[in-house]
């Protein structure tokens, strides 16, 4: 309660500009770029008024300028984006280090590069994760014999894997992704891969939700593996987002949970999302601090300067 009324009389002291100054940093590990993006559609599956209001912006590059705009509002000083190639390289150039490439999928469902071809984009610095991995719009599991080089390759260099797990937009099967399946998204299916690979780097995205209890599983079992919490800070109802959190939280796992908003359409997400966990009323300061900034930086193994210029030391 002590938090929460402080942050109320710093909200209606200061205004929205003094608000970001008394932010610290925030990476968001969970950023989508497109090439193309449907104009003006809605978020109307979200269980937030708030978030059913977001309007896409009528482009790419309106896309991308939004986006970029909320970042600067929310004090984002870097982000994994996932998305084509050209989209990557659009917003590498638009932002020069405000972003980590995340290679996409293709149209079958599996990356879009040759593992030979991801090599070369991880070495040029165009990509540093492997993923967004939406596997379950595909119908296609995450142990699918498939992508064993892929893992490989990401075990021996260290670069990070960003898995799709939990669920997805209501009505995903019967529209835009015949192949989805609910099972698909259950963060177990993943132990085979990482179980056989004790030098993977991996984040299950959405958190698993709402298979939080194999989540928790999973995360005390392999050291290595981190959560983002994804959609679920601006589309899930507040109280349900606010339970999600506090399970992980209370299982000891605040130290490995990233912040991540899964945008897609609608850069405002990541205001939403951003005041939503700074607004949980059970999470302390550093608690609220590690999942917006410092278990991140763990993570993407960032250097004392980057985390010094972070912080505008």
């Amino acid at each position: 309660m002590k938090k929460l009324a402080i942050a109320v009389a710093v909200l209606l002291a200061l205004s929205a500009t003094e608000v970001v100054a008394q932010r610290g940093p925030v990476i968001d590990v969970h950023l989508h770029s497109y090439t193309g993006v449907p104009p003006g559609i809605q978020a109307d599956w979200a269980n937030r008024p708030e978030a059913r209001a977001l309007v896409a912006p009528t482009n790419a590059e309106d896309h991308l300028r939004a986006t970029l705009a909320e970042m600067d509002r929310n004090n984002v000083v870097l982000a994994v984006v996932s998305g084509p190639e050209a989209s990557l390289r659009a917003w590498h150039e638009a932002a020069p280090g405000r972003f980590i490439g995340g290679a996409s999928l293709g149209d079958d469902g599996l990356p879009e590069h040759s593992v030979d071809s991801l090599r070369v984009l991880v070495e040029a610095g165009t990509v540093g994760v492997l993923g967004e991995l939406g596997l379950q719009y595909f119908g296609i599991a995450p142990d699918d014999v498939r992508l064993t080089p892929y893992y490989d390759y990401l075990e021996a260099s260290g670069v990070p894997l960003a898995l799709h797990t939990g669920l997805g937009p209501p009505g995903g099967p019967h529209t835009f992704a015949p192949a989805f399946r609910v099972t698909l998204g259950r963060p177990t299916l993943f132990e085979p891969v990482i179980a056989s690979r004790p030098g993977l780097r991996a984040y299950l995205m959405h958190a698993g939700w709402p298979y939080l209890d194999e989540t928790t599983a999973m995360m005390y079992i392999y050291p290595n593996l981190y959560a983002d919490i994804g959609v679920l800070a601006w589309v899930l109802p507040r109280e349900a987002f606010y339970n999600a959190l506090r399970e992980l939280v209370d299982a000891g796992l605040g130290d490995r949970l990233l912040f991540g908003t899964d945008q897609m359409f609608w850069p405002g997400a990541l205001t939403i999302a951003i005041e939503t966990v700074e607004a949980a009323p059970f999470l302390s300061d550093e608690q609220e601090r590690a999942i917006l900034y410092d278990n991140a930086a763990r993570f993407l193994n960032l250097s004392e300067e980057q985390i010094a210029v972070h912080h505008g030391r």
